[in-house]
């Protein structure tokens, strides 16, 4: 069955986020809803309402009367980004922790050294995304043990952003893969022992790393 075709809106706002994801306009470019529309051969009302919706993530700045302006991301910008992916975080390992899965957490050893495995023998492409796969699986983990649509959604925006951060710093993540999925093995075996203090430490620890590992300091 063929998906139902995406109102003029919608498309409009995918399109747009998609190509901003992309790095296709470079940061601080000041656009125009004509230019926009013409690319992306969308109305000026469909292409009005995504604007609206791209400014709230965060990936776009609109200034009456001069224009929209692609977000320039700065060291301000990064900040925040981890700031709130770190309370996001740990809030949810708090609540995960409370009454922790062991068997996930089980599964996410083995895959977790499974992948490190792979990437010490043969860090290909496969492996790379392997290890993607995993790293994410995880902290869609602790943050689903928040139960929140709301704050789900939240974090996934945050997530883009970051990985504007990651284009902005030219980030290789072959480079870093088997260093963020190390700190995962210490991560899962404080939230198996249910060791709250160790859990957050180790959870801070490894995002203040990954914010360093994207802009290379």
């Amino acid at each position: 069955m063929s998906e139902p075709e995406r109102s003029p809106r919608e498309r409009a706002y995918v399109d747009i986020k998609a190509a901003l994801l992309r790095g296709d306009f470079a940061a601080s470019r000041m656009l125009s809803l004509r230019e926009l529309s013409d690319r992306f051969d969308c109305p000026i009302a469909a292409v009005r309402d995504a604007v609206i919706r791209l400014e709230c993530d965060r990936l776009l700045r609109v200034h009456p009367q001069r224009g929209i302006q692609v977000m320039e991301v700065d060291l301000d910008f990064v900040r925040e980004a981890y700031q709130l992916r770190l309370m996001i975080e740990l809030e949810g390992m708090r609540r995960f922790i409370e009454d922790p899965d062991l068997a996930a957490l089980e599964g996410l050893e083995r895959e977790t050294r499974a992948c490190l495995d792979a990437l010490a023998t043969n860090p290909d492409a496969e492996a790379i995304e392997r290890a993607a796969q995993a790293d994410w699986a995880l902290h869609q983990l602790i943050v689903g043990a928040l139960r929140s649509k709301l704050m789900s959604d939240i974090y996934r925006q945050n997530r883009e952003r970051q990985r504007l951060i990651g284009r902005a710093y030219d980030f290789r993540p072959a480079q870093y893969a088997s260093a963020a999925l190390s700190e995962h093995m210490e991560f899962l075996a404080a939230l198996k022992a249910r060791d709250r203090e160790r859990s957050a430490r180790l959870l801070e620890d490894h995002i203040t790393s990954a914010m360093r590992r994207q802009i290379g300091v």
